[in-house]
């Protein structure tokens, strides 16, 4: 949000979880029911609507000190009390989660158009804007978790993207140490290990990448008690047989395929 040029933020916890869930609830109004449910759960204190215009009244004082004007032009101009809840004036709110947003959707269809170079400086804009996890200094209720998870799936589905931009293009020596990474983190994402076996394969690695096939395979089979893809085991035929194509275009992107978490 766009107040002054030094960061800040409400000093309480409660009042900084309000702040995120007016935010990512633009441009809609927040009903004092989701606001009590989001910070209390399901056993919000009989004084919960006092409390709650208590920690309205104190955001519209932090906003009036950041941005340099009265709280009373706050109340009226930004923080504003509608009908059943409470609203933030959305053209005075700039977030870098509707940046991420903007810059996701067009690298997804410069992929869709086979644009590998345009898809990559998209993808990488956008992350760019990533700092540590999302909202991960913001106390989370019911809400603000399912938005964090999206956030956090949107993300990982545009490195996927950006990966195999990456990869159309012949760079699969440049991939092969975030792809290292990012499987270790996600040991079940068969998008991402089937991008690391086939850069592993394609940079004459193919050793190692029959390697890391057989491992995701003794997971998948031991943890989730299903077989790899058709894909992957495609995949694993080719290096076995020498018949590597070089580009993966127009697979699923962004799922975390056959894993029931």
């Amino acid at each position: 949000m766009s107040t002054s040029k030094r960061e800040s933020s409400p000093s309480s916890n409660k009042e900084k979880q309000l702040l995120a869930l007016l935010l990512l609830n633009l441009p809609h109004v927040t009903s004092t029911g989701l606001i009590i449910d989001e910070l209390w759960t399901e056993n919000p204190p009989k004084s919960a609507m006092t409390t709650l215009q208590t920690y309205i009244l104190h955001l519209r004082r932090f906003l009036a000190e950041s941005m340099g004007i009265s709280a009373r032009a706050v109340a009226k101009e930004y923080l504003v009390h509608r009908s059943g809840g409470y609203i933030l004036a959305s053209s005075q709110v700039d977030l870098d989660v509707d940046e991420f947003r903007e810059l996701e959707r067009r690298a997804h269809k410069e992929m869709d158009r086979n644009d590998f170079e345009g898809a990559v400086k998209s993808a990488e804009s956008a992350l760019s804007l990533w700092h540590g996890q999302a909202l991960m200094d913001v106390q989370a209720g019911q809400y603000i978790q399912a938005e964090v998870h999206g956030l956090e799936q949107a993300r990982l589905s545009l490195i996927e993207a950006k990966i195999e931009a990456e990869l159309a293009l012949g760079r699969d020596r440049k991939v092969l140490g975030e792809l290292s990474t990012l499987v270790t983190r996600y040991p079940l994402h068969e998008g991402l290990n089937s991008s690391y076996i086939r850069a592993l394969a394609n940079s004459g690695y193919r050793t190692r990448a029959l390697e890391v096939y057989r491992s995701l395979h003794a997971v998948m089979v031991d943890q989730v008690g299903l077989e790899p893809s058709a894909e992957l085991r495609g995949l694993h035929e080719a290096i076995l047989t020498e018949r590597l194509p070089r580009a993966r275009v127009g697979h699923r992107r962004g799922e975390l395929l056959r894993h029931p978490a």
